[in-house]
């Protein structure tokens, strides 16, 4: 019997296979005849549309299968779905994985007796200790300005939604506050502390609900704040205002009508995203889908077809602030922002065409879309219309996937930082994140829920919100404010 040999030497990405438009044949999207593609068409690799039957005969999407313990083959999924479900799968996804932990301080760190950041540096690293070097070979640890600035950076959130819950609702709605992605527990626990501190009748009257997808960090907020309510005399009466709520908020089915505030902290750099290429000659879009064949190998294929949310997400772009195909629509500020891959030269893709045929002429560099978020936004609209909503995230990551406009993959193994190629990488393994593009998902924001929203860079929002002199060291730093540079507030 012969055992499989996988060719290490082509990568999910060399061939971009694709499918033609539902009233065109396979002969429209063969690639024009060169040196490099008659060398393969003659040595038995295909450069145009190889695999298309063993394409068509694979069931489509993830949506409808059963959740399986084992990673799936023979499937076919749109690219969102197969980065869903190597982040999000009970069974194998990466945020259900038992050797996943968040650094969490014992006890905050006394800034006053720091000499200057270098001494908080090597103060964060003797807090490792704890962390066993057996036990730290075995865990993707973590790292939250949440924990690492406790209970200060909590305080600053507490304090933003304080002042805005007594100039908007108060007194004639309670204080409801949703957390999405709640971690340790330890910001729930930060905000609650300061209100029952600074002001003990608001206390009274707030909610706190964290969604979380995640089964082992959901026990692991119940048992934080249970914990912490042993601390305390009154338990029933404190114990009253904690829901954790063990679900995915794309599986939200409840209408909230009650005004209520929305937390999502560091969680969009992990909503999955679609691909999009780009005809090099018509700049028609095509959606990216993931095969994974009978030997567990992926592959990637584009559908001129769109999908409703990468549709829909294209339509509310060009109607929007920031177009890229309709370039008589922008603005000056739209020129400032990165090159997409719709503004390389038209000299440029033809050429492209000609040294990379296995790109079947389409873009070079793909665009990953973040129709996770549009989706999002359509359920704080319909579950939750009278949310208001505070978001922090990445706007840049570095060692982005090559050729592409908006995704890096990074994982820590063995704790160490190892950046893949690909997206396409064993699901589980690999924590899979992306920046967020703070004014075009404003702007999609508005056009969605009519509200506009602000952007503040992390620095910005913790001067205004934060107690700046419990984080500031000897010589005047402030390690808060300072780290943190690629982050925003919305």
């Amino acid at each position: 019997k012969n055992n499989f040999i996988h060719e290490y030497s082509i990568s999910p990405t060399t061939f971009s296979y694709q499918l033609p438009n539902k009233n065109s044949n396979l002969d429209d999207i063969t690639i024009a005849p060169n040196p490099l593609s008659y060398l393969f068409d003659n040595t038995g690799t295909e450069t145009s549309y190889s695999n298309q039957l063993f394409i068509n005969k694979l069931n489509l999407d993830v949506k409808n299968r059963k959740i399986t313990s084992v990673r799936p083959r023979n499937l076919k999924l749109t690219s969102k779905s197969f980065i869903d479900d190597s982040l999000y799968n009970p069974n194998y996804g990466y945020f259900n994985n038992n050797d996943v932990e968040i650094f969490h301080l014992d006890k905050p760190f006394d800034y006053a007796e720091l000499k200057d950041i270098d001494e908080f540096l090597d103060t964060w690293e003797k807090k490792y200790d704890k962390y066993s070097s057996t036990n730290r070979n075995n865990l993707q640890l973590w790292h939250t300005p949440t924990e690492l600035f406790q209970p200060y950076y909590g305080e600053a959130i507490a304090r933003y939604l304080l002042v805005n819950y007594k100039l908007s609702y108060y007194p004639y709605h309670d204080l409801i506050i949703y957390e999405m992605g709640g971690g340790n527990g330890t910001l729930m626990l930060n905000i609650l502390d300061y209100i029952k501190r600074v002001d003990p009748e608001v206390y009274e009257r707030t909610q706190y609900k964290i969604i979380e997808i995640s089964s082992k960090l959901a026990n692991k907020q119940r048992s934080q704040f249970v914990e912490q309510l042993l601390k305390l005399k009154s338990f029933n009466e404190h114990n009253s205002k904690i829901q954790i709520i063990n679900k995915s908020i794309f599986d939200w089915d409840k209408r909230v009508g009650d005004p209520c505030y929305f937390l999502a902290l560091e969680v969009f750099d992990n909503f999955a995203h679609d691909i999009i290429r780009y005809n090099n000659l018509t700049g028609q879009p095509y959606q990216g889908y993931v095969v994974t064949d009978e030997n567990g190998d992926f592959h990637e294929y584009f559908n001129p077809e769109l999908d409703y949310y990468c549709d829909l997400f294209l339509r509310l772009r060009e109607n929007g602030e920031y177009p890229q195909i309709n370039k008589k629509k922008r603005s000056f500020k739209n020129s400032l922002r990165p090159a997409h891959p719709l503004d390389e030269f038209k000299f440029k893709k033809l050429f492209m065409n000609q040294v990379f045929p296995f790109r079947n002429q389409l873009s070079y560099c793909s665009e990953f879309i973040p129709t996770r978020l549009l989706e999002f936004f359509f359920i704080l609209k319909n579950f939750f219309p009278n949310h208001s909503l505070l978001s922090s995230d990445f706007n840049y990551l570095p060692n982005s996937i090559p050729s592409s406009y908006n995704g890096p993959v990074k994982r820590s193994y063995h704790d160490q930082v190892i950046t893949a190629n690909t997206y396409m990488v064993n699901q589980g393994y690999f924590d899979i994140m992306f920046p967020t593009d703070f004014p075009l998902i404003s702007d999609l924001y508005r056009q969605i829920n009519g509200k506009v929203g602000k952007i503040e860079s992390h620095e910005e929002f913790l001067t205004r919100w934060s107690d700046l002199e419990r984080t500031t060291t000897k010589t005047g730093e402030n390690p808060m404010t300072e780290f943190y540079k690629n982050v925003s507030f919305f």
